[in-house]
């Protein structure tokens, strides 16, 4: 059934890593740096803690994955055409607005980059891709994301046309660029006034 892979897809996207790891740990991302769930926060806020590193790559792979495990599993759960890219749409959608946290999710960014990768990897690699070309350029994280999501839809189409991803994912993925692209809409305020800085990590703790 569609609607089953639906659901899973959203409980998968809802469960918020950055929540988990943060507690874990006896941080909580909501309340530090930008208050942000997702990776650049928990790069920005536990790099100053021990094994940062690894705690902000672990939210990273938690992301990602969990848009990329709702399309792969969406397959065994229906056999419908619409089935992988609604469960990865509605994982996106899980993470933007999870039930456990009274609907205020993250941004979005690193699950749609497993969504893009379960779907083609050569559309996650050439997202990816970008993202990290433009960040190594600027070091702003928030010009990365919406560059790279600028540019989904124009290569959502172009593998689309030469048959290399499914007609009915181009809708979706573009509904989903311009979901990232609304909840930046603090840092494109930001940039807009020049205030939008470069990334740095959070000053250790004495």
């Amino acid at each position: 059934m569609l609607i089953a892979s639906v659901l899973v897809g959203y409980f998968l996207g809802s469960i918020p890593a950055g929540v988990v790891v943060g507690r874990w740990i006896g941080v909580d991302l909501r309340k530090s740096g930008s208050g942000n769930i997702g990776f650049t926060n928990a790069v920005r806020v536990l790099g100053s803690e021990k094994n940062g590193k690894w705690l902000s790559a672990t939210i990273l792979l938690w992301d990602m994955g969990k848009g990329t495990l709702a399309v792969w599993l969406a397959p065994h759960l229906s056999s419908q055409p619409l089935a992988p890219i609604g469960a990865g749409f509605a994982a996106f959608l899980g993470h933007l607005y999870p039930v456990w946290l009274r609907f205020r999710g993250g941004k979005g960014v690193a699950v749609g980059f497993g969504v893009c990768l379960g779907l083609s990897w050569l559309l996650g690699v050439a997202l990816l891709s970008l993202w990290a070309i433009v960040f190594a350029a600027t070091r702003v994280s928030s010009i990365s994301a919406l560059t790279a999501y600028f540019f989904l839809p124009l290569m959502a189409a172009f593998l689309t046309r030469n048959g290399l991803l499914p007609p009915e994912d181009l809708l979706y993925l573009v509904i989903l660029s311009l979901l990232v692209w609304m909840h930046h809409h603090a840092n494109i305020r930001r940039l807009v006034r020049g205030e939008e800085g470069p990334f740095r990590k959070k000053e250790k703790r004495p």
